[in-house]
């Protein structure tokens, strides 16, 4: 009798499971997510679930953070350069920022600093996302390095001649 096997019958509508994974992600990204779990490296997720999918994750990349690092760096850069410039002779090209020169050269770096940093964190936060159906976050974030590094070697172009 130990030894002895049961066999159950179970209907087919039984035998069924329910699906009970959501398409999108349950999990809510914040500021804090980058805060706390990002830039603190406690943050558990570091790859995704499942392939192909669009995800969030708590940690990023060192090298990627670095990477966002750099092109803010460059952004400063690019700001400087350009009210170097600007007490040279030349004029801004972007009308946006021509008005914002109208008011002040503080609220001119402000705004360009805080524009690049929102992008910048965007990209981080979205790296591993289809944006723009093109590409995803991280290299988008990657290819404004050698954008910037140009902007920044143009402008030092210019600086070269206008001495």
């Amino acid at each position: 009798m130990k030894n002895q096997k049961y066999a159950v019958a179970v209907s087919a509508e039984e035998s069924k499971t329910v699906e009970r994974r959501q398409i999108r992600d349950r999990r809510q990204h914040s500021i804090r997510t980058v805060t706390y779990c990002g830039l603190s490296g406690r943050g558990r997720r570091r790859r995704a679930r499942r392939d192909d999918h669009n995800y969030y994750l708590d940690w990023y990349e060192p090298k990627l953070v670095f990477t966002g690092l750099a092109v803010l760096m460059m952004s400063c850069l690019d700001a400087m350069f350009t009210l170097t410039l600007l007490g040279k002779g030349a004029y801004e090209a972007n009308y946006f920022m021509a008005r914002l020169l109208d008011v002040s050269k503080e609220a001119f770096v402000i705004t360009k600093v805080a524009i690049t940093a929102s992008g910048v964190v965007f990209l981080l936060m979205h790296s591993n996302f289809q944006v723009l159906s093109i590409t995803n976050g991280k290299r988008l974030l990657q290819f404004l390095v050698p954008v910037y590094g140009l902007l920044i070697l143009y402008e030092l172009v210019l600086l070269g001649v206008l001495r």
